[in-house]
């Protein structure tokens, strides 16, 4: 039996789907909703809320495929009882409204990218009597200068801080752009008032995401030169700050001053992660991304150079239209040569919407998972060797991120939430250090991505 009214304390669920950008803007939008209604109860589970709102990806088939699994369950819920209203939003509805319309016809409001910017609908969320879920028109300057008070719903040690959406970049794999538009950086004094935020909800480390972060401010100067290098330097002089990390940033856009603001810094950490997507240049050019010869191998040997101890973090996409076994294998190559501390592969993805959906020469799905599974098995071995080298028997520094039954779990420095490695500290009859803080160990195990070790 359907329930028709909200509780008296009205209890609502965000379900984040998808990248740490959308984490944020979850944040942000479920921050609106209980400024509004300071009463209200956030539920970790969708059967506990009266209000469930699902924050889609739609980057992938496979994550519209979640998005759509996730919202039969919740609907589910309904039919149960248990859920009142449940609202759909972001990236699947911006492109796909019309099948999310035909596959959920019952969802109470539908809306894109622009849902975050919809102050007046997340206000009255909450109320008996449903908001509407037309969307309003934002402007290019509200977009810049909006900031939402963010409800953190992470471990709390540290927070993803959204600096630009968008892309201006043309990769022919990649449908962001029709999803998000071009590059819209915001601006810096809105960044600098949310980090001070963050800060104070006792967020030990922030985290800077975009599209594309290493573009941020291209779109305000009259140059058209990216920001992102004077920015860092604002942030780093915040009072409170611990560690600040820097994700996604383009090949081209990695500039020396960047770099040597990332390795001079207080609270950067020297951690750079680069999405090369491939090292073969006819690949390369086909992706429409910078193909010159080399031109991994340079960027990488350039962040060596300005930060020696820096760990680098890159993507690749493996399979992609017209890849051919030597071309793989010559990937392969390169990757035992450029030794990355972290590595992720995907196995491309024909998206309709994308150009490279069109090109010639599709690489047949066994191949693909083949590569992908050889490309992982390389980089497996890379990274134990270079944990073996890099922490075997040594003491570092370990952020903490939560408590395990033995003592607690975190990261070092240069290593990234969820992706990374992640250090596994007994704390014996020690003192066992708080959520947020860094404390020091002795690495006792390693493993391609685990470490284990003991409080110092």
């Amino acid at each position: 039996m359907v329930r028709q009214r909200i509780h008296r304390r009205p209890r609502v669920c965000m379900v984040s789907l998808g990248c740490a950008k959308n984490l944020a803007d979850s944040e942000a939008m479920l921050g609106q909703v209980v400024a509004a209604e300071p009463t209200a109860l956030v539920c970790a589970e969708p059967q506990d809320a009266d209000v469930v709102v699902i924050n889609t990806c739609g980057f992938l088939g496979a994550a519209r495929d979640e998005a759509d699994e996730t919202l039969d369950a919740v609907e589910r819920l309904r039919a149960e009882g248990h859920v009142v209203r449940i609202v759909a939003v972001g990236c699947y509805p911006q492109l796909w409204r019309e099948q999310v319309l035909k596959r959920h016809p019952r969802l109470d409001a539908v809306m894109g990218v622009d849902a975050m910017y919809q102050k007046a609908f997340w206000e009255s969320l909450l109320k008996q009597v449903p908001p509407s879920g037309v969307e309003q028109p934002v402007d290019l300057d509200a977009m810049r200068a909006f900031q939402a008070p963010r409800l953190l719903s992470g471990s709390g040690s540290y927070a993803y801080l959204k600096i630009a959406d968008g892309c201006s970049q043309r990769c022919t794999y990649c449908t962001i752009p029709g999803i998000k538009g071009p590059l819209i950086s915001r601006s810096a004094e809105v960044i600098l008032r949310e980090a001070e935020q963050l800060v104070q909800a006792s967020a030990t480390e922030l985290i800077l995401v975009s599209q594309n972060t290493s573009a941020y401010g291209m779109d305000l100067s009259p140059e058209h030169r990216p920001q992102l290098a004077a920015l860092l330097r604002e942030l780093d002089q915040l009072p409170g700050v611990r560690i600040l990390r820097v994700l996604y940033l383009y090949p081209t856009l990695v500039t020396q001053e960047l770099l040597e603001v990332i390795g001079g810094s207080r609270h950067i950490a020297h951690y750079v992660d680069i999405p090369l997507q491939h090292t073969d240049p006819a690949i390369l050019k086909a992706m429409g991304r910078p193909w010159a010869a080399g031109s991994a191998a340079h960027v990488v040997d350039r962040v060596r150079r300005i930060i020696p101890n820096a760990g680098i973090r890159s993507t690749f996409i493996v399979g992609f239209p017209g890849e051919t076994e030597e071309q793989f294998q010559c990937l392969l190559a390169d990757l035992r040569v450029l030794r990355l501390d972290h590595a992720s592969a995907f196995a491309y993805s024909r998206e309709a919407l994308a150009i490279s959906s069109r090109f010639p020469d599709q690489v047949h799905g066994s191949t693909k998972r083949r590569r992908l599974r050889e490309f992982m098995e390389v980089q497996q071995e890379i990274s134990s060797s270079i944990n073996e080298v890099r922490y075997l028997g040594r003491d570092v520094e370990v952020i903490v991120d939560g408590a395990t039954r033995s003592g607690i779990y975190g990261r070092t420095l240069l290593d990234a939430p969820d992706v990374d490695n992640t250090v596994v500290v007994r704390t014996g009859h020690k003192t066992q250090p708080a959520l947020g803080d860094i404390c020091r160990a002795r690495i006792t195990t390693v493993a391609p991505y685990d470490l284990d070790g003991i409080l110092l």
